[in-house]
């Protein structure tokens, strides 16, 4: 496989890990990345033996070949041929590196800027739904313990489904150019919205807003999750404190981050709708679904404001067909196994 057609990932990711080095700048820093790094190889290797036994239940169950043992050997063995591993390979190479390097960036963000923008954000968000807070409005809806606990298992399931995406793109063949606008879509989101906007708009979000501020319009809010939490488990409760004491105890070296202007996660998730929708209606129409329950859940849980995801949702989008038309305007694609192909789409594939 040509090493090229994966160049524009490979220049964007380790040009973004340089630049975070260098901005970051020190030994210690350098030191303190390492952790980062080695946890994320270790989820990447974990979700590719994740990935090898959920292919052979596939096999064993889907297909149920007569002599198991023997035809699964073979079946995995045309699977995972050398053109898709070496294909596969550079992806989850630079995956760890990237969500690496992100992660140490998103930590320093108080460093760089400190949290100042959480009072204008709240304003501007409760002024745009008619003077109250988003959450507010969604209570009535949203405001059963059962409820809460469905958008939390969704909201911790992003992190799940991500990655069973990246996985799945890696070692995808039959879509070479789809794949490499989600992948290249990804990378450039979070370094755009998840980087940089995050740093100028450096906030904590509601769940953290009473910690900075004495008049907190979230603290209604914080308590009936504190209540919800005794019938149903509200794991964000537990990851919230985590992350403020990381961050109490570390301040600026905390190996953790947080960041609430743009969602990320509302971003990623309409990255995945966008994908979906490339794939197939039902795939669309799933993942539209979850994005939604991202977005509703991002507010309810007390992670973001309004704003934040309307911010992540709007940018994701435009990343995202800014990259289809930059595709399309290279007039040549690098293809999958490295040839060069015409940049073409079957039902406006770069759309």
């Amino acid at each position: 496989m040509n090493a090229l057609s994966h160049r524009p990932l490979c220049l964007i990711v380790l040009g973004y890990a340089a630049a975070v080095t260098l901005l970051l700048g020190s030994l210690s820093t350098l030191r303190d990345s390492v952790p980062i790094l080695s946890g994320f190889l270790l989820i990447s290797l974990l979700c590719a033996v994740f990935a090898l036994c959920g292919y052979s239940l596939y096999v064993m169950l889907g297909l149920r070949p007569d002599r198991l043992c023997h035809d699964l050997y073979h079946v995995l063995r045309r699977y995972l041929s050398r053109e898709r591993l070496l294909q596969a390979l550079p992806v989850l190479l630079l995956i760890p590196i990237f969500a690496a390097s992100f992660t140490a960036f998103k930590a320093a963000i108080p460093r760089l800027h400190p949290y100042t923008w959480d009072s204008r954000l709240s304003a501007w968000d409760i002024a745009l739904h008619g003077g109250s807070a988003p959450w507010a409005w969604l209570q009535p809806l949203l405001g059963y313990p059962w409820m809460t606990g469905l958008l939390n298992v969704s909201y911790h399931l992003w992190f799940f489904l991500f990655y069973a995406t990246i996985y799945w793109l890696a070692q995808d063949m039959r879509r070479p150019l789809l794949r490499m606008q989600f992948l290249l879509s990804f990378v450039l989101s979070w370094i755009i919205l998840g980087s940089i906007a995050a740093m100028l708009f450096s906030s904590v979000g509601p769940c953290y807003y009473g910690h900075l501020h004495d008049s907190d319009p979230y603290a209604p809010l914080m308590a009936y999750l504190h209540e919800a939490n005794q019938h149903f488990p509200i794991w964000a409760l537990s990851v919230q404190d985590t992350l403020w004491q990381d961050y109490q105890s570390r301040g600026a070296s905390s190996e953790l981050g947080i960041s609430a202007m743009p969602s990320m996660h509302v971003a990623t998730a309409v990255l995945m709708a966008l994908l979906g929708w490339r794939v197939s209606r039902t795939a669309g129409l799933a993942l539209s679904v979850f994005a939604m329950l991202i977005m509703l859940g991002s507010v309810h849980l007390g992670w973001h404001y309004a704003l934040d995801g309307y911010a992540g949702a709007a940018g994701a989008a435009l990343v995202w067909h800014a990259v289809g038309r930059m595709l399309r305007a290279g007039g040549v694609c690098v293809s999958t196994l490295g040839a060069a192909a015409p940049c073409m789409s079957k039902g406006g594939l770069l759309s």
